[in-house]
């Protein structure tokens, strides 16, 4: 029996204790504060002693080893008096993994990744597979585990849970987007790309990802796989040699998709934005590789898409008016400028991340009108005067200006701050909500 310290008394921490005491291990879990209360309580029912309070050295009294949550800083002085003793350090999922003798696959990435872990999920799910999707999205697999063995884990990973974790031994890996994000955490660009780059090369059967990864990875000088990669190209994009390769191809405009994998062009069905093109064809590449008979996209008319994510929630005089709460980065207010097709009203703001705003230039002639808003608008201000921004203190007040701006510029509305939310909000959630409650009222009615 060892003696296991839990850092962190979240919902994982209550599934990693379930875990280790099946396994006959001592228990002991810490935190700051009692954030969750109704998690405590079932913690303290199931025998694990519980630690409130100020996180000394001297909790690694008698511990064996320390779990961590994702969103601990690697620097506080517990962590460091741990590795000072030589005391290991795993994640929650490590405790969910060692047990677990079903299908593995992640997905990472800086945008794109809950939307296609639940793909994935989705048609693993429509080609007869029971897999459920979990990490950084919905329940925690040690919670999971607790309770039932589907026969495929889909985890979203994210940078903060692949630096604590083991490297995680998984089927197929998906990279879908990388972009400057979490440098208090990381310090660098290479340094955040490697902690993600760790889950490709655990990989042991397909890595699927975009060509644009592979620049980084070339950038960074990052090892190279030894299984396959599939490389995704858009439109005109040139194949880059990295390894094992092999290459598909989608013609936006068309929406098809092409490659030397499928015996036959592949139509994606419905009309979907640019983000979600290669969002579904990532995960279709990694259900192909699993099930390679059984035609997944047929199941795609009964996915339930993500609230927030360029999400279309109506028009105004017949301009359409989309919530892309989620987006909290450059690179995903880029990926929303290209998924319109004409030049739009762009709400722009929020808590501002450090980043340039520059990038959205190139753009430029998307934008018919930019408001900022919030903390981050003198910089907005700054880095894109030449858009002549509009400016407002709060997003709510941005949005009671906008009656009287819509009367006068009919364009499609785009909410796609770049930047974090706690300004003003809680969350993206928050945020998101907030924006559908301001704007019901202005939209057009629906017909039928």
């Amino acid at each position: 029996m060892q003696h296991y310290l839990i850092v962190g008394a979240g919902r994982s921490a209550l599934g990693a204790t379930k875990l280790l005491q099946r396994e006959g291990h001592k228990v002991t879990v810490s935190d700051i504060e009692e954030k969750f209360p109704d998690v405590l309580a079932e913690i303290r029912a199931s025998g694990a002693k519980t630690v409130i309070g100020p996180q000394g050295p001297e909790l690694l009294s008698g511990v064996d080893t320390l779990v961590v949550s994702p969103g601990l800083s690697p620097k506080i002085p517990l962590l460091a008096a741990a590795r000072a003793q030589n005391i290991p350090i795993l994640s929650e999922i490590d405790i969910a993994l060692r047990a677990y003798e079903g299908l593995v696959l992640g997905v990472t990435g800086t945008n794109g990744k809950s939307t296609t872990t639940l793909l994935l999920a989705h048609f693993l799910q429509s080609a007869g597979i029971k897999a459920e999707a979990s990490g950084n999205i919905g329940v925690a697999p040690s919670l999971i585990l607790t309770e039932r063995t589907p026969e495929a884990l889909v985890l979203e990973l994210s940078s903060y849970q692949l630096d604590y974790s083991a490297p995680i031994a998984n089927r197929v890996s998906l990279f879908m987007s990388f972009a400057p994000d979490h440098m208090e955490r990381h310090g660098t660009m290479e340094a955040y790309f490697m902690a993600k780059w760790k889950l490709i090369m655990a990989t042991t059967g397909l890595i699927v990802l975009p060509r644009k990864i592979l620049e980084f990875a070339e950038t960074f000088k990052a090892p190279i796989p030894t299984v396959p990669i599939v490389q995704i190209l858009m439109d005109d994009e040139p194949p880059i040699s990295f390894g094992r390769d092999y290459f598909v191809r989608i013609e936006s405009r068309e929406q098809t998709v092409t490659s030397e994998l499928f015996s036959r062009t592949i139509e994606l069905p419905g009309t979907l934005e640019l983000h979600n093109q290669l969002n579904v064809t990532a995960a279709m590449i990694a259900a192909h590789f699993l099930r390679p008979n059984v035609d997944v996209l047929s199941s795609l008319v009964d996915f339930t898409w993500l609230p927030y994510r360029f999400e279309k929630i109506g028009t105004i005089r017949g301009e359409p008016v989309y919530n892309d709460s989620k987006s909290t980065n450059v690179e995903s207010t880029e990926i929303a400028l290209q998924s319109v097709q004409n030049p739009c009203v762009l709400l722009l703001g929020g808590a501002p991340k450090g980043e340039s705003y520059a990038p959205l230039l190139k753009h430029a002639l998307k934008i018919s009108e930019l408001i900022s808003f919030g903390a981050a608008a003198p910089e907005i201000n700054r880095d894109l005067k030449d858009l002549r921004p509009k400016t407002y203190p709060t997003l709510k007040a941005a949005l009671a200006a906008l009656p009287e701006l819509l009367t006068t510029n009919k364009a499609p509305l785009v909410f796609s701050p770049a930047n974090a939310s706690f300004d003003e909000f809680a969350n993206f959630e928050d945020r998101g909500q907030a924006f559908n409650a301001i704007m019901a009222p202005l939209l057009d009615p629906k017909i039928g």
